[in-house]
């Protein structure tokens, strides 16, 4: 077990974790404290890279980038050493905009995937509902976004996606869906309600896949009670898993497919279910945490194969999962220190 922390990098930096690599590294980004004047928060332009144990190593920059503001990276995804990670100049709850970057290993490049100017044709949209999470297909990176139409709703959602190469173009993939996860062999799940969907039934849920040659199907699908939606969703081997929550209930349910047997086990969980919480998926176990909710900030790890859960931790206001390949990572608080400070537990699991 290693510990890594959040602690400052050269040149006054911090370290926030972003993403586990299989290889049980971490993916983070070094960013420079941010500064605040005339009653507002200025940010400074992150570094994204590995942390592997001997120390911070920052991606080389893509060539082709988006405008010069400042952006912090908030999401990333890795799958055999390919990393893809959102950054974003907003500090705004109601505004997001994004860039989404793609680094090969093996050409130890990289690439601009997407900006988001390219969608909102100048006008302010807020990030999709779920997330703006980009999600590593076979050669692809997926991600949801929003932008302005003129129908009874101002903005529209859809999902994305572009060869982690950086070549071609940005393709629509799907209109009206939310939580893109793609698969190692090219398939791609994602969410589909009435909240990105205008005129879908407001009381149902669906969860359908797409292959790698287009055809679409639904998974499965579900009841929504008032105020209740689908929040997140993780896919990995024979496994679908998703959170129906809802703020006003105060309460949460964990769905876990097996596709294979079509049998699903189900938890409640002791808290909200918000989009921050922090779900993750390998073919053998399932991983989460409450992220900053209130409630029940327990780091829960679940073996399909056994049927057993573990409690691996608790951190109220931080409870932080990731799970990749055959490692997991959960944060740790510590009991004295810097506020906002953090270490990661970093693991190979062989129970």
């Amino acid at each position: 077990m290693s510990f890594v922390s959040d602690a400052d990098t050269p040149g006054n930096r911090t370290l926030s974790v972003l993403d586990l690599t299989s290889a049980g590294g971490l993916v983070a980004a070094a960013n420079p404290r941010p500064r605040t004047g005339e009653g507002e928060l200025a940010i400074g332009q992150s570094a994204v890279g590995l942390h592997e144990g001997k120390g911070f190593t920052p991606f080389p920059r893509a060539k082709k980038t988006c405008s010069n503001t400042p952006r912090q990276a908030v999401y990333a995804d890795e799958r055999d050493g390919v990393v893809t990670w959102t950054e974003s100049a907003s500090t705004n709850l109601y505004f997001f905009d994004w860039c989404v970057f793609a680094y090969s290993p093996e050409t130890r490049r990289t690439a601009l995937l997407g900006d988001s100017s390219s969608l909102t044709k100048g006008k302010e949209v807020p990030e999709a509902p779920g997330s703006s999470a980009p999600s590593i297909g076979k050669d692809k990176a997926y991600w949801a976004v929003t932008y302005p139409t003129s129908g009874k709703r101002d903005v529209g959602v859809k999902i994305v996606a572009r060869p982690l190469s950086g070549e071609g173009e940005m393709e629509t993939v799907t209109e009206r869906g939310k939580l893109p996860k793609a698969t190692a062999d090219g398939a791609l799940y994602f969410v589909r309600s009435e909240d990105v969907s205008p005129g879908f039934a407001k009381d149902r849920y669906e969860i359908h896949r797409v292959t790698p040659e287009g055809s679409e199907a639904t998974v499965t699908y579900g009841h929504l009670a008032p105020g209740q939606q689908v929040t997140a969703l993780a896919v990995a081997g024979t496994s679908v898993n998703w959170v129906v929550s809802s703020e006003e209930q105060g309460s949460s349910v964990l769905y876990s497919l097996n596709t294979a047997t079509n049998r699903a086990v189900t938890f409640e969980l002791g808290h909200t279910g918000p989009p921050t919480m922090f779900l993750r998926a390998t073919p053998e176990r399932l991983a989460w945490g409450n992220g900053s909710a209130t409630g029940d900030a327990g780091q829960y790890v679940y073996d399909f194969a056994r049927g057993r859960l573990w409690r691996v931790g608790s951190e109220e206001g931080f409870s932080v999962m990731y799970a990749k390949g055959d490692h997991l990572a959960w944060s740790q608080l510590p009991e004295t220190g810097a506020p906002g400070s953090a270490s990661f537990n970093v693991t190979r699991w062989e129970r």
